[in-house]
């Protein structure tokens, strides 16, 4: 008896560790008439919805060519009875008005782009194994979809939020976010909270992983070969630089806070074999949650290069590729954290049988279009669309079955957050 008491004791101890945040969520939401409707209708179009993901996958949509694919949500919304804006830079988004106009309003977005060519075979193969591949198929169409499937449940069922539910389809998220932070610069205090709809399903982030693209250009007169002996070489100040880089120290790994950098992941050079060239470039991907750390890295790694520069006798210009900024240390982003948007999406994934790592449920980082949401410091999240692996290559591949899960989640947030 004794032995019994004091395990359950151990038992309660270790349950108080874990901190307790606040939802919005109950399963009251998901027994809702309107909403075991909505739920039932993704069940009962799932197959529609399928063959729906694998024609929009094979839309092409390279950023900044989203037109064609933002040309089919376009008429997709308007079939909703939905009135759809777009802007100059080619986001697409409609507002499904709630019954309290003072009421928290929710922008749920989906990016329409890919880092794939336009002349890629983006043709989907179906295999046996329930996965679909193609080259965009998981990141982001996915995500387009299912958002658009949950806008016509939601529709079918005639559920009814409080505050408006905002269906926004942005651009250009593959080039840093361009999309969602023009889109917030042009409507601001639109959004009281984010949900982007990206990456895989759990766990759910709330923070901002800051990423610096740059290219470093080195220049110089040039000389023929014949002439190139004690000449300054925009190529040899590269590659000192480069080497140079290598020694800035980031964190051990697995510390709390990390940091990476990639050099050369883009490199250009002279135009012929027989002469130093004029210009060299390469490019520098920095990336941390840590704004300090991220600024501290980026000086250092621009040190390096001046110093090279110099020292070689050659020119040398950093350009931003581009420039999002870190939302913070987890420590900093104990608040975030709280916010009902965060445990409210964590319970939605759990309740819909999402098996989420304990104490690791959701992640301060991330990298999708809530990171915008993050840095201007309005409550955002990311959640995943379905299952799948190999993004950005030729061989990416989605789980099918997964994204009736991910569409699912949405219509759940929309009648939670939108209270």
């Amino acid at each position: 008896m004794l032995r019994a008491l004091l395990v359950a004791v151990i038992v309660a101890a270790a349950a108080g560790q874990q901190p307790s945040y606040p939802s919005k969520f109950t399963p009251a939401i998901a027994n809702r008439a309107d909403v075991k409707q909505a739920l039932a209708y993704i069940d009962q179009q799932f197959t529609k919805q399928v063959a729906e993901w694998i024609a929009v996958t094979e839309i092409p949509a390279q950023s900044t060519h989203e037109q064609q694919r933002a040309a089919y949500v376009r008429k997709e919304l308007e079939k909703l009875g939905l009135t759809v804006s777009t802007d100059p830079i080619g986001n697409i988004w409609a507002r499904r008005k709630g019954t309290n106009g003072g009421a928290a309003a929710v922008v749920f977005a989906a990016h329409m782009d890919t880092v794939h060519p336009m002349d890629t075979n983006l043709k989907v193969t179906r295999k046996s194994d329930g996965t679909l591949h193609a080259p965009g198929v998981f990141d982001n169409s996915a995500s387009v979809v299912n958002l658009l499937q949950a806008a016509r449940a939601m529709h079918e069922a005639r559920v009814q939020t409080r505050g408006d539910v905002i269906l926004l389809f942005t651009v250009q998220e593959e080039l840093g976010l361009k999309g969602m932070y023009y889109w917030l610069d042009k409507n601001p205090k639109v959004t009281d909270m984010l949900v982007a709809l990206d990456g895989g399903l759990g766990p759910v982030n709330y923070g901002a992983l800051g990423i610096y693209w740059s290219k470093m250009k080195f220049t110089g007169e040039g000389a023929h070969t014949l002439n190139s002996r004690d000449r300054p070489n925009p190529a040899r100040a590269a590659a000192q630089c480069i080497t140079n880089i290598y020694t800035v120290p980031l964190p051990p790994r697995n510390a709390p806070v990390e940091a990476i950098y990639n050099v050369g992941g883009m490199m250009t050079g002279g135009k012929v074999v027989n002469a130093i060239p004029q210009e060299v470039t390469f490019t520098v991907d920095l990336r941390t949650v840590d704004p300090d750390l991220l600024k501290s890295l980026d000086a250092q790694i621009v040190a390096k290069c001046e110093a090279a520069a110099k020292e070689q006798g050659v020119g040398f210009a950093r350009e931003y590729i581009q420039r999002s900024e870190a939302g913070g240390r987890p420590d900093q982003l104990r608040d975030r954290r709280e916010h009902p948007i965060v445990q409210t999406a964590v319970d939605v994934l759990i309740h819909l049988g999402v098996a989420l790592p304990a104490g690791a449920e959701a992640a301060p980082t991330g990298s999708t279009d809530a990171n915008a949401g993050v840095v201007a410091r309005i409550p955002a999240v990311s959640v995943g669309r379905s299952r799948g692996g190999d993004q950005h290559t030729l061989q990416e591949w989605a789980d099918i079955e997964s994204a009736r899960v991910g569409t699912k989640q949405i219509i759940l947030l929309a009648v939670a957050l939108a209270l």
